[in-house]
C-alpha cells in the first residue's frame, strides 16, 4: 500500500456514502449482476453440451466424488470471513489484513490435510485414481485464499460490474482451459483443470482491480469478534456442506461413479436456477440487507418483496426444467444421458425450496443470528439425514426421493416457524407470498399432464413456443390475475424499465 493509502487506509473501508441511496445502488448492482449472468448462463450451457460429448459420465462421477471433499475444504478455507467483512458496519484496515492472512493459513493448511487423506478418499469408495485427483485439486485451497478478503472487499463497496467481469472471464479462460484438455485426449484431467485455471485467473484480477494490499499480522486490532463471528457462521456452513452433500455421497456410494455422474451433470442443470438467477441477487442482497438490519419494519419489506420477486421467476424456471426434462437432456447433453432424464425433474423439484432458504438464511446473518442459523441447519440435516438413510432402503432412487421430499414439504415449514423467533416476518406472511407461485405451478402442471395425452411437440420449434413462450405467458398471466403477485409482477418491469431507463441515460 501506499503511504497516501495508509495514512487513509480506514477510511478506505468506509460505506457511509452507500446508504443514501441504497434503493437505487440495489436496483443497479441487481441488474448488473443478472447480466452478466445472462452471460454465463450462455456459456455454461454451451461448456456443460460440449464436456458431454467429449466425456462420459463416469468421468464425471469421478470428479464429483472428489468434489464432496473439496467443498468441505473450501467451507473451512473461507472460514465465514468474507461476511465478516461485509457485514461489519465498520471495519478497519488492520483487521482486514488479519483476516486475510488467516484465510491464508486456513488455505495452506486445508491443502496439506487434502494431500494427507487423499488415499482415504481413494479407499472409501475403491478407486485407486482418486489419489492423484485429489492431489491436484489441493492447490485450489490455497491459491483461492489469496483473494478472499479482496471479493467481500468489492461486495462490501456494491462494485458488482467489477465482480461480473472478473466471474464471467475466470469461468470463460478455466472452462476453455478444460476443454482444451479434453481435445487432447486428457478425460477426467480434463474437468481437474478447470478449477485450477479458475482460480488462478480470479486471484489475478483481484490483485488487479482491487487497490488494497494487506499489511502485516497485527495483535489487538479488534479482530476477535469478527473471528468469532466467522465461526459461528462456518459451523453453520460446515453443516449446509454435509446438507448438501449426504445425498451425492450415498448416490456415488451405492450406485458409483456412472450414476454419479448423471447425477451431476443433472444437478448442474437444476442448479442453473439457483446459480444464474437467485445468487446473483443474493450477492447484492447480502450488501442490502446488512445496511436495514437495524430497522425491523423495513427488513420485513424488503424480506418479503425480495422473497416473492425470487419465487416468482425461479419456479416458473423450475417448471419449465420439470416438464422438459427430457429435451433439454437431449439438447444439452445428448441421447447418450437419457438416464439422467428423471434425476432431472426430482431435482427441479427440490429447487423450488431454494430460494426459501437461501433469503432466509442471509436474513439471519444481516440480523446477526449466526449462531441462530447454526442451529437451524443442524435441524435441516437431521430431516435430511432421516430421509436418505431411510431412502437408502430403496437404493439410489430412494436416496434422491427422500432428499426431494424432506427439501419441499419438511423442512420448508420448519424453516418459517423456527425464522419467526428471530426475524421480524411470520410464518404465515412467507407462506402468503410463496403459496401463489407454487398453486400456478402446480395447476399448469397438471394442465399440462392433461393436454400430453394427446398432443406432445414433436421437432425443437414446437418445443421452445411451448415451453419458453406458451408456459411463461399462461404462468405470469395467472401472477396478474391475482392481488399479491400482480403486484410484484409490475415491480418487477418497473425495476427493469428504470434500469434501462438509467442506463440509457449514463450513455
Amino acid at each position: 500500500m501506499h503511504r497516501k493509502q495508509k495514512d487513509n487506509a480506514d477510511e478506505y473501508f468506509s460505506i457511509a456514502h452507500l446508504k443514501s441511496n441504497l434503493k437505487d445502488r440495489t436496483i443497479k448492482s441487481t441488474a448488473v449482476s443478472l447480466m452478466a449472468q445472462a452471460i454465463k448462463l450462455v456459456l455454461q450451457l454451451c461448456f456443460i453440451a460440449i464436456f458431454a460429448r467429449l466425456l462420459e459420465p463416469s468421468d464425471f462421477g469421478l470428479i464429483a466424488m472428489i468434489t464432496i471433499f473439496t467443498t468441505l475444504g473450501m467451507t473451512i478455507m473461507e472460514g465465514g470471513l468474507s461476511m465478516a467483512t461485509i457485514q461489519r458496519e465498520t471495519i478497519t484496515h488492520a483487521q482486514v489484513s488479519n483476516l486475510f492472512w488467516v484465510n491464508l493459513a486456513l488455505g495452506a493448511f486445508i491443502t496439506a490435510i487434502a494431500i494427507l487423506v487423499s488415499p482415504i478418499i481413494s479407499w472409501i469408495y475403491n478407486e485407486p485414481r482418486l489419489t492423484l485427483i485429489m492431489t491436484a485439486l489441493s492447490v485450489s485451497f490455497i491459491v483461492g485464499s489469496l483473494s478472499i478478503q479482496h471479493e467481500a472487499i468489492l461486495k462490501r463497496h456494491m462494485r458488482f460490474k467489477a465482480l461480473s467481469f472478473i466471474d464471467v472471464s475466470s469461468l470463460t479462460v478455466g472452462n476453455c482451459a478444460g476443454v482444451l484438455a479434453a481435445l487432447n485426449n486428457l478425460g477426467y484431467w480434463a474437468l481437474v483443470i478447470i478449477p485450477i485455471a479458475t482460480y488462478t485467473i480470479k486471484i489475478a484480477l483481484y490483485w488487479w482491480i482491487v487497490d488494497w494490499r494487506p499489511s502485516s499480522f497485527t495483535k489487538k486490532s479488534g479482530t476477535k469478534p469478527l473471528l468469532g463471528f466467522g465461526v459461528d457462521l462456518t459451523a453453520g456452513n460446515f453443516i449446509t456442506y454435509f446438507t448438501n452433500n449426504i445425498t451425492p455421497f450415498l448416490l456415488g456410494f451405492l450406485g458409483g461413479a456412472h450414476f454419479l455422474g448423471l447425477y451431476n451433470r443433472s444437478f448442474n442443470l437444476a442448479s442453473i436456477p439457483k446459480a444464474q438467477a437467485l445468487m446473483p441477487v443474493m450477492k447484492v442482497l447480502q450488501s442490502t440487507l446488512a445496511r436495514v438490519a437495524t430497522d425491523p419494519e423495513r427488513l420485513r419489506k424488503y424480506s418479503l418483496s425480495i422473497m416473492s420477486k425470487i419465487a416468482i421467476v425461479t419456479m416458473l424456471i423450475s417448471l419449465i426444467m420439470f416438464l422438459s426434462a427430457e429435451w433439454i437432456i437431449l439438447i444439452l447433453l445428448g441421447d447418450s444421458w437419457e438416464e439422467a432424464v428423471p434425476i432431472l425433474q426430482l431435482l427441479a423439484i427440490a429447487t423450488i425450496a431454494t430460494p426459501i432458504t437461501i433469503l432466509t438464511a442471509n436474513v439471519f446473518v444481516a440480523v446477526g443470528e449466526a449462531r441462530a442459523l447454526l442451529k437451524w441447519k443442524i435441524i435441516t440435516l437431521t430431516v435430511l439425514l432421516i430421509a436418505v438413510v431411510i431412502g437408502s432402503n430403496w437404493g439410489v432412487w430412494g436416496v434422491l426421493w427422500g432428499a426431494t421430499l424432506s427439501a419441499v414439504l419438511i423442512r420448508v415449514p420448519l424453516f418459517f416457524i423456527y425464522a419467526e423467533k428471530y426475524q421480524p416476518v411470520k410464518a404465515k406472511e412467507f407462506a402468503g407470498v410463496l403459496l401463489p407461485p407454487i398453486i400456478f405451478v402446480i395447476l399448469i402442471v397438471l394442465t399440462f399432464k392433461l393436454v400430453g395425452n394427446y398432443y406432445f411437440p414433436g421437432n425443437l420449434f414446437s418445443v421452445f413456443v411451448l415451453y419458453f413462450i406458451v408456459i411463461p405467458i399462461v404462468y405470469f398471466g395467472l401472477c396478474v390475475f391475482f392481488k399479491t403477485t400482480r403486484k410484484e409482477i409490475i415491480d418487477l418491469i418497473n425495476l427493469v424499465r428504470i434500469y434501462f431507463k438509467r442506463t440509457n441515460m449514463e450513455n
